[in-house]
C-alpha cells in the first residue's frame, strides 16, 4: 500500500527475515554428547564403574575440554569442600600440574584428596552440604566486582515485595542475553533450599537483614535478571555462573538446543550487589544430582552426613548402602525448585515480586459446570439440590438401548449375583441424577412439578 508523506509516496518496507541461526563471534563451544570427562573416586574398584565420582560435559573446546578450575571445582566440593583434591591420569599416577584457566583433554582423571583415609568421604546430597564460609576456594572472590551498568550502591536495601522492581533497575536486563524483554527474578539459591539457607546461615550475606522465615532467600544479593526460557534452563541445572580468565561467565553443564552455542563462556555484567557466595552455593546445588550414580553404584559409599545430637547438628562420617542413597537422593529431587510462586514475579509485571510467570501469560479461572466428575461419589452428586441439577446445560433426550437391569445381574459373561447394595444404590441414584439432567433448564418450558409428577406416576394415578 501506497501512502501520502510530505506530498510524496512511501511505501511499507518489508525487511529481510531474521535467521534462526544468528551469526555467532568465534567460539570453542562443542556441545556434543560424547565430549565429557569422567572422574574416578581412586578408593574403590574400577569393575563396574563403581568408582566413577561424577561425568561432566566437556564444552570448552570443539574436541572435548574442560575449563581445569571449573572441573576442580565440583570434584573438591564433592569431596567435602577438599581444595587440595589434585588429578592424575592413572590411579597411581602423578599429580597433574595444570593452572586455573587451563583446558582438560583428558577422557578419564582421578581426584585425589591428601588423606590418611583410603575412602575419602564424599557429601551425598546439596542438604548435606556445608558451606565454607572461612574456607572458599582459593581462586573464589569473596565479593563481585562491580561489572555492571546499573544503579550505584543501593542506599537502602529493597524489601521483599519491591525486590523485582529493584533488580530491574539495577540489571537493566537479562544478564546472560541482555534482552529485555520476559525478564524475570532467578534466584541463586532457589526457594526451595531455604531450610538449607538456614541452616547454613547464609541471611548473613543478605543487604536486608530484616528478612526472615521463607522470605529470607528474597534479598538483592540473591536474584539476577533472567530472560524466561533462560531462567527455566537455570532452574533445570543446565548452566552455572563461573570465574574464567578472571571474568565471570555462563557456563553450560548439560545438552540444549540452542542455548549453549549461543552463550557458553559468554561474560555476564555482574553488579557488585550480587554475592558471591550464593554465586557459590548454586554451582553446588547444580553439580550435586550428579553424584547419584555414584551413590547407587556398589555395596556403600563413605559419606559425611549432618545428625542432630541432643538438639546439637553435628557432622558424622558413615557408611550407606545404595537403597538408603536413592532414598536421600529422592527426598531432595522432590522438592519444586520454586514451590511459593505468586502472582507477579515476571519482572516486567511491575514491583509486585510475589511469583514468576513470563510476560504476557495470564493465568484465567476455567468455569465448569456442575457436572459430576471423579472427585464426586455417585451418592454425593445426586443428593445436590434439583434447583442446582436444573441449571445444568441442557442437552438433547437420550433414549436407553436397554433399560437397567433392576437386580444389576450380569447376564452375559455368566456371572450371576448381586453387586454391593451400596453400589447398587449409588448406581441408581446416578441413573436418576442423568435423568434429572434431561430436563429443560429454563422453568417456562415445563408446566408442572416433576417431583408431584413422578409421585403420581409411582401410585399410578
Amino acid at each position: 500500500m501506497l501512502a501520502a508523506h510530505g506530498g510524496e509516496k512511501t511505501a511499507v518496507v518489508i525487511r529481510e527475515a531474521v535467521p534462526a541461526q544468528p551469526a555467532l563471534p568465534p567460539s570453542s563451544f562443542s556441545g556434543e554428547r560424547d565430549n565429557t570427562i569422567t572422574f574416578k573416586h581412586p578408593g574403590y574398584p574400577d569393575q563396574f564403574g563403581q568408582n566413577i565420582l561424577l561425568t561432566l560435559f566437556a564444552f570448552d573446546h570443539p574436541t572435548g575440554g574442560l575449563h581445569f578450575g571449573t572441573a576442580h571445582l565440583a570434584c573438591a566440593i564433592i569431596a567435602c569442600n577438599a581444595w587440595n583434591g589434585y588429578f592424575t591420569r592413572t590411579r597411581d599416577g602423578p599429580r597433574l600440574e595444570l593452572g586455573y584457566d587451563d583446558l582438560l583433554v583428558d577422557r578419564v582423571l582421578y581426584f585425589h584428596v591428601p588423606t590418611d583415609i583410603d575412602k575419602y568421604p564424599v557429601y551425598p546430597n546439596f542438604d548435606n552440604w556445608a558451606f565454607p564460609h572461612d574456607d572458599l576456594p582459593p581462586q573464589w572472590p569473596s565479593a563481585v566486582r562491580s561489572e555492571g551498568e546499573g544503579d550505584d550502591d543501593l542506599k537502602a536495601p529493597p524489601s521483599s515485595s519491591t525486590l523485582t522492581a529493584a533488580m530491574l533497575r539495577r540489571d537493566r536486563a537479562c544478564i546472560v542475553s541482555k534482552q529485555g524483554d520476559c525478564v524475570e527474578k532467578g534466584h541463586l539459591c532457589p526457594r526451595s533450599e531455604v531450610k538449607w539457607f538456614h541452616l547454613n546461615g547464609m541471611s548473613q550475606y543478605n543487604l536486608n537483614r530484616q528478612l526472615t522465615q521463607d522470605a529470607v532467600v528474597d534479598d538483592i544479593t540473591n536474584v539476577v535478571a533472567l530472560r524466561s526460557d533462560i531462567h527455566t534452563t537455570f532452574d533445570e541445572r543446565k548452566f552455572v555462573i563461573v570465574l574464567k580468565k578472571g571474568q565471570w561467565v555462563v557456563h553450560f553443564t548439560d545438552l540444549t538446543n540452542d542455548l549453549g552455542r549461543l552463550y557458553h563462556n559468554t561474560p555476564l555484567g555482574l553488579h557488585q550487589d550480587v554475592s558471591s557466595k550464593c554465586i557459590l552455593l548454586r554451582f553446588a546445588w547444580a553439580i550435586f544430582p550428579s553424584v547419584m550414580e555414584f551413590l547407587a553404584t556398589g555395596a556403600g559409599r563413605v559419606v559425611r552426613m549432618r545428625i542432630t545430637v541432643n538438639d546439637e547438628i553435628k557432622e558424622v562420617i558413615r557408611k550407606v548402602g545404595s537403597e538408603e542413597a536413592r532414598r536421600m537422593f529422592a527426598m531432595t529431587r522432590g522438592r519444586s525448585t520454586s514451590p511459593k510462586k505468586r502472582k507477579g514475579d515476571s519482572a516486567t509485571d511491575g514491583p509486585s515480586d510475589a511469583g514468576a510467570r513470563p510476560l504476557g501469560r495470564s493465568k484465567r479461572r476455567r468455569t465448569m459446570p456442575a457436572t459430576p466428575s471423579s472427585k464426586v461419589s455417585y451418592s454425593q452428586a445426586a443428593s445436590r439440590p434439583l434447583s442446582k441439577i436444573q441449571s445444568l446445560p441442557h442437552t438433547p433426550p437420550k433414549t436407553l438401548d436397554k433399560p437397567l437391569p433392576t437386580d444389576l445381574t450380569d447376564t452375559n459373561n455368566g456371572f450371576r449375583g448381586n453387586l454391593d447394595r451400596n453400589h447398587a444404590r449409588d448406581l441408581q441414584q446416578l441413573k436418576r441424577l442423568w435423568i434429572l439432567r434431561e430436563r429443560p433448564s429454563d422453568p417456562s418450558l415445563y408446566c408442572c412439578d416433576y417431583n408431584a409428577a413422578e409421585a403420581a406416576a409411582k401410585a399410578g394415578i
